[in-house]
């Protein structure tokens, strides 16, 4: 099964990404850091020099090849979900767990980020707070709409929302075969 994290930037994608992947013994992708190596430079330079579309469609072709990839968990980054293209790949490739962090914790960790100035282009000339408050309302219909999974990740740490994640997909994966047998049992009854 693959396991697709979206959000917005510093939800907790990557570094719950990571540990969901342990806690399942699959590989973990991140689809901004594959189009960073496939380029050779931060995404705040492959947008200042070829722009955002540019951006768009190299992590389109990104998500492509990862839809190829067995068993794994991937993060995507914040905009993957735009465009339909992409939403399509995705939903076809596995299931989508949206982390639905608040405001203050996304703001409070991109301020804190080192990483952040380096390597996250800004979408606006608002500052970091406006900036996030604004493009993050936008995308929460998108986010909502494409999930097959939320989780609310207020208060908790990474560690916490993977072990909420995996005991989540255990469930729904003893409820299938339980289904499974029971239309078994059915089948062979009549």
């Amino acid at each position: 099964m693959k396991i697709i994290l979206t959000g917005y930037r510093a939800s907790g994608k990557t570094t719950v990404g990571k540990l969901l992947a342990l806690l399942m013994k699959v590989p973990f992708y991140d689809s901004d850091h594959l189009v960073e190596e496939i380029a050779g430079t931060p995404i705040k330079n492959i947008v200042a020099h070829q722009g955002w579309e540019y951006f768009r469609n190299q992590e389109t072709e990104v998500l492509r090849q990862l839809s190829a990839k067995g068993d794994c968990v991937i993060a995507t980054g914040g905009g993957a979900i735009l465009a339909a293209t992409n939403v399509e790949i995705l939903k076809n490739t596995g299931l989508l767990i949206w982390l639905n962090a608040p405001i203050n914790e996304i703001v409070g960790r991109l301020k804190t980020d080192a990483q952040n100035d380096a390597t996250r282009p800004p979408f606006t000339d608002e500052d970091i707070e406006q900036e996030t408050i604004m493009i993050r309302e936008e995308r929460l219909p998108v986010y909502q709409k494409t999930a097959d999974i939320i989780v609310n990740t207020a208060g908790k740490t990474a560690a916490q929302i993977a072990e909420e994640i995996y005991h989540r997909l255990q469930k729904t994966k003893e409820r299938s075969q339980e289904t499974e047998k029971k239309v078994n049992s059915k089948l062979m009854s009549s």
